[in-house]
């Protein structure tokens, strides 16, 4: 039998700390048909996820730390509310009261949820609730939830829910449930409220009177689940099984499409309904009258959009590396007009001639936040998409070279279904066969605003600046993928999957920028010097890998070694090295590696491994005799090694091995059948610990921790306290608490004081995302952004992403080795 081995995965990361960034000043507005920028603010999303509403006044924008009202004419923050220790965890506006959802983990069990209720035009406060929540919600429009005149909320999430005055927090009403039934989804509108019931198999849809809780209506939906439901105005659209339904007031089904791919999306403007599909081949956009459903128009084939917007947007899907494209639309007669978009964001929301996206920038080694972007529509001639310019302004990428080698093939002419004079993007190839692609990004109106792009540019993607190419360039790493590079008025990216010519794209970009300068359009304008901001923290892309870390420039680096795949590279004087012994633990100083057998050994002494890392130099310790082995190694910080010592069916007791002395000692424990896992160092490196329970016992409820002393003899036992998380990193640093995953409430983590063994608090976070603690009050976890990307970050005991240090891209598998304790 074969030992079981599980590499364990620690990391400390440094907690950032950066100030919220002040908006630019608002831009005076051009004479050509475009959308203006007027005004952005970057705002913190410590969880990586934020909502909105759009008021008269302000852009309300909601994160785990509370609501920011930003003004609508500059931008500028006017009033925000927050609680420092509690997490907000929901949202709902109404009758011009936003209330949030804080949720506290170390109050008593019934008074963990808190809703407060602030003025959506002041910021006042009104009331408290503790001891309610709020509902899971579908999608509403902003404009829709401000008419609403109640607040939907519930006391337990098996409970009935109660429908709560937005000026008095007064009860109004409440509804429970039929009996097997939960709800799923909610939603309130300016008559009625909507719910969506689970009743085991089947589901069925109510519509409740908001003022007085009676049942409406009820609709039994058809078979196959339902995943998403979006309200509006009049009309409810339901999502499921790749199709849409959409039902009137009176829950009646008036429409239905039934090929959702990737998705439709659904919004009402002055009495039509319009919605984007797809059939057969072709992508569908077409209005009708509502509640009638008879069509009004319909336009075959459309753009491929991911959404729609209210006040007739539609987003665009985004052509690979260009910018986005949105297109108004008139709702009463389907004609289209395409506006490129200055900044890579997604609309939000459109009021009247304003537009509003967002950029989510999720940059390592910073809180990741959002850009708010405020944009108008700008009268004048030219072509909107191209933001007025002349399209025989357009360089002709074909024309761009990036060398001697290298062919060109493959031209594009068309942007987002527009025919250029020349080609926006061409695939070159050189004799090797590598290949890279050139675009022409964007053709701005001076140089000045051309700056603006790159900026843009770099602060959504975190670009660094690169020297030596063109006016301005930035990148995307070390060893890039990506450059954008700036010559005059004019915006280019060259970008590469194929290694050897990553080697070697600054290069090439630099020879692009020089031919690009050649052109008419960069001759006629003045150079504009890119501005040069000091940089603190230095990417740095892990070898044998697409990871990217963060390094403070000011602190020690934090990472020691990590493991790509089989390989491990450990640090060395301070470059990193891949290791080519075999270890299953790293010392805390990374000075030391261990490792064991791959089988239990028939005769003799099952040896441990002890390697040192600098100099490759190994040792063989023996430890216990045959038929027992040892396994799962774990390394106290004085440099003693722990390990667990076992037959094929039970633990027998832990062995401890002296690398000053190259030695070990084997201690017994009674009644090891009773034990699973392995054993870790206690608090103070005087005690060891393990799990009580059998490996194969799935309820957490049963499971136990059991102390020993170095000589054996039972300590204390914890009764009850769930499945202990990880063994190299389990307790915070002083030692006074350790994690285990809560018994019986999945997605949360629980914290038991080593002292009695009494519950310290409870923490928001699945336990399949924590990896490790960091000091007293921080732990690592893993996070996985929309794109697919896997970021390790810092969070604090109430959820809330700190920090992000180390990005990995989709697909790939970095684990992290801990040597550095700094922020312990």
């Amino acid at each position: 039998m074969r030992k079981a081995m599980r590499t364990r995965l620690l990391a400390v990361l440094l907690v950032l700390v950066l100030p919220l960034p002040l908006a630019d000043a608002p831009a005076a507005a051009q004479p050509r048909a475009r959308l203006v920028p007027l005004w952005h603010r970057d705002v913190s999303i410590p969880q990586g996820e934020y909502g909105y509403a759009l008021t008269s006044r302000d852009f309300l924008v909601y994160t785990a730390r509370g609501v920011l009202a930003l003004g609508l004419d500059d931008g500028r923050p006017r009033w925000r509310h927050h609680l420092s220790t509690a997490t907000a965890v929901g949202w709902s506006i109404a009758s011009g009261v936003f209330v949030v959802d804080y949720y506290q983990p170390f109050a008593q069990e019934n008074r963990r949820h808190q809703l407060i209720a602030v003025s959506s035009v002041t910021g006042k406060e009104l009331w408290r609730r503790r001891g309610l929540s709020l509902p899971p919600r579908g999608r509403r429009s902003a404009a829709l939830q401000d008419r609403s005149p109640v607040f939907l909320t519930r006391k337990s999430e098996k409970g009935g829910l109660i429908a709560v005055s937005p000026g008095t927090a007064r009860d109004l009403w409440s509804f429970r449930p039929p009996a097997g039934c939960d709800v799923s989804q909610s939603a309130v509108r300016a008559a009625d409220v909507v719910l969506l019931l689970t009743c085991g198999r089947s589901s069925r849809m109510l519509l409740l009177d908001v003022a007085t809780g009676a049942t409406r209506r009820s609709v039994r939906l058809p078979a196959g689940a339902v995943s998403d439901f979006q309200v509006a105005d009049h009309v409810i659209a339901l999502f499921g099984d790749g199709a849409m339904t959409l039902y009137d007031d009176e829950g009646r089904a008036v429409l239905r499409r039934g090929e959702c791919w990737p998705r439709c999306a659904m919004t009402y403007e002055q009495g039509l309904v319009l919605t984007t599909y797809h059939s057969g081949e072709e992508d569908v956009m077409e209005a009708a009258s509502w509640p009638g459903g008879a069509p009004v128009w319909q336009v075959r084939p459309a753009p491929a959009y991911t959404g729609l917007v209210e006040g007739g947007v539609g987003i665009r899907a985004t052509e690979e590396e260009g910018l986005p494209v949105v297109d108004l639309i008139e709702p009463g007669t389907g004609e289209v007009t395409s506006y490129g978009l200055p900044t890579p964001g997604r609309p939000l929301a459109s009021a009247g001639e304003r537009l509003y996206a967002g950029s989510v920038m999720s940059a390592v080694g910073q809180t990741p936040s959002v850009r708010i972007a405020a944009l108008r529509r700008g009268q004048g001639g030219g072509t909107p998409l191209l933001a007025g310019v002349d399209p025989g302004r357009w360089p002709d990428a074909c024309a761009l070279s990036p060398g001697r080698t290298f062919s060109a093939g493959t031209p594009r002419t068309t942007l987002s279904g527009y025919t250029m004079p020349s080609p926006v993007a061409c695939r070159y190839t050189d004799r090797n066969g590598g290949h890279l692609v050139v675009r022409v990004l964007w053709v701005a109106d001076d140089p000045g605003e051309a700056v603006g792009t790159i900026e843009t540019l770099r602060d959504v993607y975190a670009y660094r600046p690169v020297t030596g190419i063109g006016d301005q360039a930035v990148a995307d790493a070390t060893l890039p993928s990506t450059v954008v590079l700036r010559a005059g008025s004019v915006v280019v990216s060259v970008v590469s999957g194929d290694i050897s010519v990553r080697r070697r794209l600054t290069e090439l970009s630099g020879s692009v920028a020089d031919r690009l300068r050649e052109t008419d359009v960069v001759s006629e304008a003045r150079a504009v010097p890119a501005p040069a901001p000091p940089q603190r923290f230095r990417l740095l892309r892990l070898p044998g890998t697409r990871t990217v870390v963060a390094e403070d420039a000011t602190t020690s680096p934090w990472l020691g070694a990590y493991l790509s795949g089989e390989d491990l590279y450990v640090r060395v004087k301070g470059v990193f090295a891949r290791f080519d012994g075999t270890v299953r633990a790293l010392s805390p100083t990374g000075a030391w590696g261990a490792g064991t057998t791959e089988s239990y050994p028939a005769q003799g002494r099952d040896p441990v491994t002890i390697v040192d890392t600098a100099t490759g130099k190994v040792r063989e310790v023996p430890t216990v005799k045959a038929p027992m082995g040892v396994v799962r190694p774990v390394w106290s910080p004085d440099g003693r090694l722990l390990l667990t010592a076992r037959t094929q069916e039970a633990i027998t007791g832990f062995v401890i091995v002296d690398v000053a002395t190259m030695s070990s000692r084997f201690v017994r424990v009674a009644h090891g059948g009773r034990y699973s896992g392995g054993f870790r160092w206690g608090a103070d490196f005087k005690t060891v610990a393990v799990q009580t329970g059998l490996e194969r016992d799935e309820e957490d409820a049963h499971r136990d921790v059991t102390f020993f002393d170095l000589h054996g003899a039972v300590r204390h036992r914890f009764k009850k306290v769930g499945k202990l998380m990880g063994e190299q990193n389990w307790m915070s640093p002083s030692g006074r608490v350790f994690a285990t995953r809560c018994a019986g409430q999945a997605g949360q983590l629980c914290l038991w004081r080593t002292a009695d063994g009494a519950q310290a608090a409870r923490v928001p976070v699945d336990s399949g995302r924590f990896i490790a603690w960091y000091g007293e009050d921080r732990f690592l976890g893993r996070h996985t952004l929309s794109s697919g990307e896997r970021v390790v970050g810092v969070a604090d005991l109430l959820g809330r992403l700190r920090a992000q240090l180390a990005t990995t891209p989709k697909g790939e598998e970095l684990e992290p080795v801990v040597v550095s304790q700094a922020g312990a």
